[in-house]
């Protein structure tokens, strides 16, 4: 069953192309008979919707049947999958890495009840740059003391929220980048 929709203006064939490009997307689960028929039934009711509207112009007609009829969803963009595919292997990278960082502050605030005179967190006089270390540090101040342990559990908590969100985001089968990698 082959039945199209012939139109004149070419503002009203680029409407019509855009709404089968949709329902094609709508219904692309379907076989391509059923497909076929779907196109063909939407041209009937859109011919016979079109024979019953009230405007002039063509363009306005296809557009009262189009809302008749209910437009369907449009396909995503065409930029979305790689996208998806480039977030997706940055975000196993990104979690790898901040993996390991949780693992090394875990085992910081570990070693700090082993070694609480020479694990931790120090800074020079006349430095701006942190020292995290498994010995004292010469000439340098401790800067979290006994606070040390609960900072870096709270610092790997943290992290490992951001990984469980991140993951969540992009590689998790039913997260949003996984439904965009779908063809």
């Amino acid at each position: 069953m082959r039945m199209t929709l012939e139109l004149t203006t070419a503002e009203a064939r680029r409407l019509w192309a855009d709404f089968l490009r949709r329902l094609d997307w709508a219904n692309r689960e379907l076989g391509a008979e059923d497909r076929a028929e779907a196109r063909a039934e939407a041209a009937a009711h859109m011919r016979e919707a079109m024979g019953d509207a009230r405007a002039d112009d063509e363009v306005d007609r296809l557009l009262a049947a189009i809302a008749e009829f209910g437009d369907p969803p449009a396909p995503p963009p065409v930029w979305l999958k790689p996208a998806a595919v480039i977030g997706h292997y940055l975000s196993i990278m990104v979690i790898g890495v901040t993996g390991l960082i949780v693992l090394v502050f875990a085992h910081m605030a570990i070693m700090e009840i082993i070694n609480p005179a020479g694990v931790g967190l120090w800074i020079y006089p006349n430095d701006s740059a942190l020292t995290l270390s498994y010995e004292a540090q010469p000439g340098a101040d401790e800067i979290l003391g006994a606070g040390f342990i609960p900072v870096m559990l709270a610092v790997c908590a943290i992290l490992s929220g951001a990984i469980y969100g991140l993951w969540r985001f992009a590689l998790s089968p039913r997260g949003p980048v996984a439904r965009w990698m779908k063809p």
